[in-house]
C-alpha cells in the first residue's frame, strides 16, 4: 500500500529532524496540561489555547510528508512512478494519506487526554475538529504550492507549514478577544469550516494535477 510505505519512509526520513519536531509538540502538550491546571478559571482562553498542542503534532506531521514529496520529486522518485503507470492524482493523495495515517490517530489521543481532563466532551470535540483541520489544510496546500514551483529545493519548513501557523495561533487571537461563552460554538463553526476545505482541497487539487508538472 503506497500510503502505509510513504509513512514509513517519512518517519526515516530524517530521524533528527523528526524527533526534534515531535519534541517541540511534546513540550506544548505540557504547557496546555500546566494550563488546565494551573488556569483553569479562564475556562473560554483555555479553549481556544488547547488546540495549540494537538495542531502543533499535526503540522509536524504535515511538514515530514511534504518534504518528502520535496526530495522524491527532486531524486526523480515521482517520475519514475508516474513512469510506472501511477496517476499523479493518485501519489498526490498518497502523500494526504499517509498524512492521515499518524495525525489522525495522534490528534485524537491528544484531544482526548486534554478534553478528560477537562471533563467536557464538547470541548474534546471541538478541539479534535480545529486540530485536523488545521493541520489537515496544511497538507494539500504545501503540495499544490510544491507542485508548481520548477526548484523545490529541500526545505524543512514547507510555506503551507506557516500558513497552519497562522491560522493556529489566531486562535490565540480569539480567546482574548472573545471572553464570553460565544468563543466554543465560533471555534466549532470555524473548525467545521476548516475541515470541510481540506477535504474539498485534497480532491479538487489532487485531481488537477499533470504529469508533466509534476516532474522536477
Amino acid at each position: 500500500m503506497i500510503p502505509l510505505t510513504f509513512l514509513k519512509r517519512t518517519v526515516r526520513r530524517s530521524k533528527t529532524t523528526t524527533v526534534y519536531l515531535i519534541a517541540a509538540s511534546a513540550v506544548m502538550l505540557l504547557l496546555n496540561l500546566y494550563e488546565i491546571f494551573r488556569i483553569r478559571e479562564d475556562a473560554y482562553f483555555l479553549l481556544s489555547s488547547l488546540v495549540l498542542s494537538p495542531s502543533f503534532f499535526g503540522i509536524t506531521f504535515s511538514s515530514l510528508v511534504i518534504s518528502l514529496f520535496n526530495d522524491d520529486r527532486q531524486s526523480g522518485l515521482l517520475e519514475f512512478l508516474v513512469s510506472q503507470g501511477l496517476s499523479p492524482a493518485k501519489l498526490y493523495v498518497s502523500y494526504i494519506y499517509s498524512f492521515l495515517l499518524i495525525s489522525i490517530p495522534t490528534t485524537i489521543v491528544v484531544s482526548a487526554l486534554l478534553g478528560l481532563l477537562l471533563n467536557n466532551l464538547y470541548y474534546t470535540l471541538i478541539i479534535l475538529i480545529n486540530a485536523i483541520g488545521i493541520s489537515w489544510i496544511v497538507v494539500p496546500i504545501s503540495l499544490y504550492i510544491s507542485y508548481f514551483q520548477a526548484n523545490v529545493g529541500s526545505s524543512r519548513s514547507p510555506l503551507g507549514t506557516y500558513i497552519g501557523y497562522v491560522i493556529l495561533f489566531s486562535y490565540i487571537y480569539l480567546g482574548v478577544a472573545v471572553r464570553s461563552s460565544a468563543i466554543s460554538q465560533a471555534m466549532l463553526y470555524v473548525g467545521v469550516s476548516t475541515l470541510i476545505l481540506a477535504i474539498v482541497l485534497t480532491f479538487v487539487l489532487g485531481r488537477s494535477i499533470k504529469p508533466d508538472k509534476l516532474i522536477a
